[in-house]
């Protein structure tokens, strides 16, 4: 073969050679373009990771945990911003239960549970690409509203849940449970038998025409038997039409039976005890220990209602007034025992050391003067005869201190009788009223 043979030859076999290593490169392109669909079928596959992973935001990425990571990682925890400025909180029903009234500090404690309903666009989704209707997020994670109430003493909120429930259109729905003291003037003009209302104005954060505003439902009340107090009905209100003061009107009522067995019938008692001493006789000194026995009971019944009602008021209780009026009743009618025991037993109200020092002076000189005249036998009847003119004048003295008590006990049952009829009236005809929305002015 010939040298230029040669050179054709060798420029064949480099040009097979590179034909060689471009077709085989070729083929690997195309065998990682047709492995990485399978790949990517194999991960869709398998359940998603947390946030972290990147798939969690493409379409690949289905559970509900991955489209919970992806709401989350929005980080909507500021109010949603609506173009007028105003997010509507919807409260679809509220569950209210009296804990307990405390009538001497004149405020009452309450709880409420409060489901919440509003709107957030920005945690809304494509239900064609995550195949879920709902979603659990944590409440920590999402902006939630607080409520507050205007004319609370002490309030607290808490969430009935750490997570809350976020549809595909971007509403959610979320519960608070609420714990309130509110001051309440409660209408104690009646007591024991007071019923009256108190006002919870629950609201929520509004200025300038921006913020939220509560679009209530129903309201309905559980354990409405607690202590001395019912809760008979409960309304939601407005004032004034206006969708910022909303209130719930409380309609509580007192049950009697317990404060009127305890105080009002041992005044009625005590006041027929001592009505009931005037049978007790004079001269023989058991009236009066008796009498200071019931003024003593009357003032630990006394003790015992400044512990349970306010030192004062718009609507001071009549209660407060029975109580005074029957004490000063005891007290004058120990006193007037007293001056007549004295009465029937001396014929005088001098004290008794002025008497006696009188008495002795008159007896003395007329001893030394007739020591010496009479005999043994005139003393004697002399003796005697004084003696009787002494019980003579001591009954004078006793019928005349009857007369004066019964005179007394006619005057007292008239006076309690009287009294009587003007406290029923008072207590069952006559109101007061007290004005609960005054907090807002």
């Amino acid at each position: 073969m010939r040298p230029m043979d040669h050179g054709v030859l060798k420029c064949c076999l480099f040009s097979l050679f590179l034909l060689t290593v471009s077709a085989s490169g070729t083929l690997s392109n195309a065998a990682i373009t047709t492995i990485q669909p399978l790949s990517n079928t194999a991960n869709a596959s398998q359940p998603a990771n947390t946030a972290t992973s990147s798939g969690a935001t493409t379409p690949s990425c289905t559970t509900r945990r991955c489209l919970a990571s992806m709401l989350i990682a929005k980080e909507a925890l500021s109010q949603p911003q609506s173009p007028r400025c105003i997010s509507i909180i919807r409260v679809p029903s509220i569950v209210y239960e009296t804990l307990s009234v405390d009538t001497k500090k004149l405020c009452f404690e309450s709880r409420l549970e409060v489901p919440l309903s509003w709107e957030d666009p920005d945690l809304s989704w494509n239900t064609s690409v995550y195949h879920h209707d709902m979603v659990v997020l944590p409440v920590s994670k999402i902006w939630s509203p607080e409520l507050h109430v205007t004319n609370g003493v002490q309030t607290t909120m808490k969430h009935g849940n750490k997570d809350l429930l976020v549809h595909s259109n971007g509403t959610i729905e979320h519960m608070v449970i609420m714990k309130t003291v509110v001051g309440c003037e409660v209408n104690l003009y009646n007591y024991p038998f007071a019923s009256d209302f108190c006002a919870i104005a629950l609201n929520v954060w509004a200025i300038s025409g921006c913020g939220m505003f509560l679009n209530f439902g129903k309201v309905s009340t559980t354990s409405a038997n607690r202590g001395d107090w019912l809760t008979e009905e409960v309304e939601l209100n407005t004032k004034g039409g206006r969708d910022d003061r909303n209130y719930l009107w409380v309609l509580l009522k007192m049950r009697s039976e317990n404060p009127f067995l305890s105080l009002v019938l041992p005044s009625i008692l005590i006041i027929l005890a001592d009505v009931g001493s005037f049978a007790l006789p004079l001269g023989e000194s058991k009236r009066i220990p008796f009498k200071v026995k019931l003024v003593l009971s009357f003032i630990m019944f006394l003790n015992i209602l400044k512990d349970h009602l306010p030192g004062g008021g718009q609507c001071s209780p009549i209660i407060r007034k029975h109580f005074c009026f029957c004490l000063v009743i005891l007290v004058l009618s120990t006193l007037q025992s007293m001056v007549l025991t004295r009465l029937a037993k001396c014929g005088t109200l001098w004290p008794c050391s002025l008497s006696k020092s009188k008495d002795s002076l008159f007896k003395d000189t007329d001893n030394e003067e007739e020591e010496e005249k009479n005999t043994a036998l005139q003393k004697v009847v002399k003796f005697l005869n004084k003696m009787a003119a002494q019980d003579q004048k001591n009954a004078i003295h006793h019928r005349f201190a009857n007369k004066v008590d019964l005179i007394c006990f006619c005057i007292y049952l008239t006076v309690l009788i009287v009294y009587s009829f003007i406290i029923l009236v008072f207590s069952f005809g006559s109101q007061c009223e007290i004005n609960h929305l005054e907090f807002w002015h």
